[in-house]
């Protein structure tokens, strides 16, 4: 069996309150945390605000130290090789920090001379960074006429300018217009078809859901549950889904037609002036059975709506579930 990329092995971390030089007060961020992400993966790392998600990324970047277990990337242990894994890591973080007065080539000459790139190499490679991120006609631009989308894309071409094993992006999404969301998201996804491995974390589900391969659910600082992501979709798939109608001329008959019939649930029914609202809970394949069946009753149909599960749905039931445990 292949090892991981990136291998966290019950990774421990709490965050301490001081007061006159003593402990008063801990809080467990991390406990015991094992996750694995594979080389070639796109993993979308989820879970509510205050699971862990931004102390997991600063102890897998060196930012912090956890207080105990391992943290294995392309097999060097974080506590031994530090400054090594540095070197095969790329990092974009939530807020980008650049210098506003540099132009993009500037930037990047800045950044790396972190890694002891020649400068050739380095024209050459940050030539070719801007423009598969769009940025060529901007190269002599000052950074702080930018918009923050064109930021995180320059931020994007710091972060991959050593040509790292593993791009690591904390909220990338976050305050980008649908554009450069589209724009990022099409980025992402031709550097991992050529190869490199990405997490990500998002509180965008629909984001996760669009891209990334595999999924780590985290809660209360612990793995809940981890998955190939095709193998969610066709767990969704095959659960209920919720269809919305709205009809005229319904009647006692129909509705006793509808909760006899196998397979489906009156979730709910409102009546609004000469018009009923119904949510039927159903399999997909039930669809037909239900607008056939009402449509021969001369009952009219105004509109349906299915709403399928998503990955929010599960997201939100796994949590639910942790929470109680």
């Amino acid at each position: 069996m292949t090892k991981p990329l990136l291998e966290l092995k019950n990774v421990q971390m709490k965050y301490r309150r001081y007061r006159f030089g003593r402990v008063i007060k801990e809080f467990k961020a991390l406990d015991k945390l094992s996750l694995s992400v594979g080389k070639g993966q796109i993993f979308g790392f989820l879970g509510p605000n205050g699971a862990g998600k931004t102390t997991t990324i600063k102890c897998l970047t060196g930012i912090l130290d956890c207080d105990d277990g391992d943290i294995y990337i392309s097999g060097k242990n974080i506590k031994t090789e530090a400054f090594n894994i540095k070197n095969i890591i790329g990092f974009l973080p939530e807020q980008v920090g650049l210098y506003g007065r540099l132009t993009p080539m500037e930037t990047l000459e800045f950044y790396g001379g972190f890694y002891n790139i020649n400068k050739k190499e380095l024209e050459n490679k940050s030539e070719k960074l801007l423009k598969t991120l769009g940025l060529a006609k901007e190269a002599n631009r000052p950074v702080n006429e930018f918009s923050l989308g064109m930021k995180k894309r320059l931020a994007l071409a710091s972060a991959l300018l050593h040509e790292p094993d593993i791009l690591i992006l904390d909220e990338p999404t976050s305050g980008l217009d649908p554009r450069g969301v589209k724009a990022l998201r099409s980025v992402l996804l031709d550097l991992n078809s050529k190869g490199l491995t990405i997490l990500l974390s998002s509180h965008v589900l629909s984001e996760i859901q669009e891209i990334c391969t595999h999924v780590g659910i985290i809660n209360n600082g612990k793995l809940i549950r981890q998955e190939n992501i095709s193998k969610i979709i066709d767990e969704v798939n095959k659960t209920d889904i919720k269809l919305s109608l709205r009809v005229k001329g319904l009647n006692e008959n129909n509705l006793e037609q509808l909760e006899n019939k196998k397979g489906i649930e009156i979730v709910r029914k409102t009546k609004i002036k000469k018009h009923t609202l119904l949510l039927l809970k159903l399999k997909e394949k039930l669809i037909p059975w239900v607008t056939d069946k009402l449509v021969s009753e001369n009952v009219k149909i105004y509109s349906i709506e299915p709403q399928k599960t998503s990955l929010e749905d599960v997201f939100l039931k796994e949590t639910e579930v942790s929470e109680n445990d």
